[in-house]
């Protein structure tokens, strides 16, 4: 009995597993993720490929949906809109979410600390549906926010914040901000402190030590925040369709639309379009990082050689 539990113990300690042992612990996973995931892209690689004549759906194997969604300037139109709100919302993100991560890994104080990452992730606690009906009402003609904009004498009939590009921005800054702020707070919280202490000791003042130091070291937090909410924006459908009130139309929404039409070949086609954009993107991102992050080290070397 002791030698059968001995050899159980061999069998799933690391340093004694071959790769069959390792191959197959991995395979419950990997048969759940090529069902759940490989499984829905070849559907969708399969319906790309038919044809939808009259409102109705024909089988077979034909470009036609290709050719349409690649030729057609309402379709480029389309992707031009979905990738100028992702790069608006990714921007703005960016620029909301370093100060406050950079404030959070300086504080002290564990109970301060802990109460302002509490409120800077306690909206994901809330449904984005949610989240963008309650900004329907303060973005509209008789909200809040243009209540506010009139007090304060800005103007005097209020701004129209609602059904357009901006209140979908505006929304979707705020419901992805933590999802920018989180990988670049890791980072800070990671980096060396004596790093910027040697810097200051060396003559540097506050804003060299950051461009020089701080800012170089968080790159990666920065292009992880960027892959996430810039992927993450251009996947987004309920609050475009929410604060846009299909006047602004992103992929996703199009991708719904033709959905319940019954035309999945145009569906399946503008998904597929919209996965290998975001998987571009994230590797081009991933690639600046490394690049930036490489020339540093170089010029980090030389300096020190």
């Amino acid at each position: 009995m002791n030698r059968i539990a001995e050899r159980i113990v061999n069998l799933y300690s690391f340093g004694n597993r071959t790769w069959v042992t390792r191959l197959l612990l991995l395979l419950p996973a990997l048969t759940l993720m090529g069902i759940v995931y490989l499984g829905g892209l070849l559907i969708f690689g399969r319906y790309s490929f038919d044809m939808y004549e009259n409102g109705k759906l024909i089988r077979g194997w034909d470009l036609g949906a290709y050719r349409a969604f690649l030729s057609d300037p309402y379709y480029w139109k389309l992707i031009g809109t979905t990738f100028r709100i992702a790069f608006k919302v990714t921007i703005w993100s960016l620029l909301l979410a370093y100060p406050l991560a950079y404030c959070i890994a300086g504080i002290k104080k564990p109970g301060m600390k802990q109460l302002l990452l509490l409120l800077t992730f306690l909206p994901l606690l809330v449904s984005a549906v949610v989240r963008s009906y309650g900004w329907q009402l303060l973005l509209s003609k008789q909200g809040f926010m243009n209540w506010l904009f009139i007090r304060l004498g800005l103007t005097e009939e209020g701004f129209s914040m609602i059904y357009n590009e901006t209140g979908v921005v505006v929304a979707l800054v705020h419901i992805f901000l933590p999802f920018m702020v989180f990988p670049i707070l890791n980072v800070l919280s990671q980096s060396d402190a004596s790093l910027k202490a040697a810097a200051q000791d060396l003559g540097a003042g506050s804003w060299r030590t950051f461009l020089t130091i701080t800012l170089p070291l968080s790159a990666r937090g920065i292009a992880s925040g960027v892959q996430i909410v810039f992927t993450l924006c251009l996947t987004a459908f309920t609050t475009p369709q929410l604060i846009g009130g299909g006047r602004v139309m992103t992929l996703p929404v199009f991708i719904y639309q033709r959905t319940l039409d019954t035309n999945w070949p145009m569906a399946a086609v503008a998904s597929l379009f919209l996965l290998v954009s975001s998987i571009f993107v994230s590797l081009l991102v991933n690639k600046g990082a490394e690049t930036l992050m490489f020339r540093r080290s170089r010029k980090g070397g030389q300096a020190y050689g």
